[in-house]
């Protein structure tokens, strides 16, 4: 069964965007409910137009039957004299309405009129088969068939309109994809990247813009804009200095020898008199945290409270001696929204990684159930894979369980766990270089074979698999499609993107910079 753990922002919340709200309570519902909630857009019937055309048609022509009827006795009682007053009581039975032969021309020419545009119209599907809807559509509204000549006006929306409206739909679906996700946390590097000693800063091409972190006089990590403010230059490609004044760590540009704090302060120009310059910080400088291995960009608003701050997507495994890590990093060519979905789509391991874990002889996904909270989603099921080769044979069941968790924005752990407890746990944090680049900072965990020696394995699967990803995933094209089908195995992705709308449209999105161009990492009203 699908539950709830958490409830969802109610419309008042839309007013403050920077306060993380919760989501709305999911009712519970099956795996297969939950593809269900969002289905395709079925395209318009054929029939629907003609079908309302006859009725109104058919019932006209019982109310002219009864309007005629009624007048005729009417005349024919006035010729008598016995023309009875509107008011006199029973003056109504007087006139002796046909109520049921009225009624049965009314279903009749109903009927009638609509058989001669069904026929027509099952004429036409059957000669074109394969022909869309929508085509058909625009066909039949050509037509100068008899119940069109009585009642030409056209009782849904047009063909063209409707496709507008789906294009529109599908424009906005991609978009908001597209966008990223504002006062949340992402993966800006791996802790490795950024070593100890404090000497080198890192330049970081993330969320269409270019961050620099390096460690302050304390080893902790600070984030500020890359670009120098004098000339532009990468302040990622200088180097690390202390500012004698006040024994802060400092970044220097590599072209000048400007030298900024932590806050982005103009600490020290070597070719101007000290103390020339502006005080105020003239580059934007950002939160970040360290954990787990990996350092953590907040991506929204300064002014938002740290405990009000969404958590940092996390695996408790991560800190845990009785767990070995792995870490590493691929960049894909793709928007990070594709990216992403394929690490929580288990229906495709049977066929890109069938030569290792997968199994294309038994690809079902089965007992799936889904939860969900405000800031995850999280799908339990069984599969059937296989050994990698003879040496993993040890570790075989019957089938597999597999908790797989999807964490806003972009991060998923996913556990396995095989026979005698052997466990192993992808830890994925998809981050947007771009609207059209996306990088995954990852790290695999296991609770055997703990030794450092056997981290080479690890890593070099990790790295196999992450390569036939990219194949693929580099090819998607989900911007040709006008609606994308889901079926029961889709649920996982299905329930983080119903999770993540949710967010988005409550207005935690940033557009991408294709769409907004900026200055610095982030637009200035958020």
């Amino acid at each position: 069964m699908v539950t709830a753990r958490a409830s969802t922002p109610s419309s008042s919340d839309n007013e403050e965007v920077q306060q993380p709200a919760a989501p709305q309570q999911p009712a519970a519902a099956s795996a297969a409910s939950v593809v269900a909630a969002a289905p395709p857009r079925a395209e318009a019937s054929p029939f629907l137009d003609p079908l309302v055309r006859s009725l109104i048609l058919g019932v006209g022509a019982g109310v002219l039957c009864e309007t005629g009827h009624v007048l005729f006795k009417a005349l024919s009682l006035a010729e008598t004299g016995a023309l009875p007053s509107p008011f006199t009581p029973g003056a109504l039975a007087a006139f002796s309405p046909n109520f049921i032969a009225d009624h049965a021309v009314a279903i009749g020419a109903w009927l009638l009129l609509y058989v001669v545009e069904a026929a027509a119209i099952m004429g036409v599907m059957s000669r074109n088969p394969n022909q869309p809807a929508n085509e058909l559509l625009q066909q039949i509204n050509g037509w100068t068939l008899l119940p069109r000549k009585i009642f030409p006006a056209s009782l849904t929306p047009p063909a063209e309109k409707q496709q507008q409206q789906q294009q529109s739909r599908r424009e906005k679906e991609l978009a908001d994809r597209k966008a990223y996700l504002k006062n949340f946390w992402y993966a800006a590097a791996l802790s490795s990247a950024l070593p100890k000693d404090g000497k080198k800063p890192l330049g970081v091409d993330i969320l269409g813009s270019r961050i620099t972190l390096f460690r302050d006089e304390t080893g902790k990590v600070v984030a500020v804009d890359d670009t120098c403010p004098h000339r532009g230059a990468p302040l990622g490609e200088g180097w690390t200095t202390t500012d004698k004044a006040t024994g802060k760590k400092c970044v220097v540009c590599p072209y000048h020898g400007w030298s900024f704090d932590s806050e982005g302060k103009l600490r020290d120009v070597p070719s101007a008199t000290h103390g020339s310059w502006p005080k105020r910080p003239l580059i934007g400088s950002y939160a970040v945290e360290e954990r787990g291995g990996f350092i953590w960009l907040f991506y929204g608003s300064p002014s938002l409270p740290a405990e009000e701050r969404p958590p940092i997507p996390f695996t408790p495994e991560l800190e845990d001696p009785a767990w070995r890590a792995v870490y590493g990093e691929i960049e894909f060519d793709c928007g990070h929204w594709g990216v992403f979905e394929n690490a929580i789509d288990m229906a495709h391991i049977h066929y890109l990684h069938g030569d290792s874990f997968g199994n294309a002889e038994k690809p079902a996904v089965m007992d799936m159930a889904t939860t969900r909270d405000t800031f995850e989603t999280a799908c339990n099921f069984r599969i059937h894979n296989k050994p990698v080769n003879k040496m993993w044979e040890w570790t075989a069941v019957p089938s597999v369980p597999v908790n797989a968790r999807a964490m806003l924005p972009s991060s998923s752990s996913v556990t396995i766990e095989l026979a005698h407890g052997v466990k192993m746990i992808t830890f994925v944090n998809t981050v947007p270089i771009s609207a059209t680049k996306a990088i995954n900072r990852f790290c695999l965990i296991r609770n055997f074979a703990l030794a450092p020696a056997f981290d080479f394995m690890a890593r070099d699967n990790m790295y196999k698999i992450l390569g036939e990803d990219k194949v693929m995933v580099d090819k998607l094209a989900p911007q040709r499609l006008e609606q994308e089908y889901s079926l029961a195995p889709d649920a996982p992705q299905i329930a983080f993107r119903q999770l993540r709308q949710e967010w988005v449209d409550m207005g935690y999105t940033v557009p991408a910079e294709d769409e907004l161009p900026r200055r610095g990492l982030l637009p200035r009203d958020i």
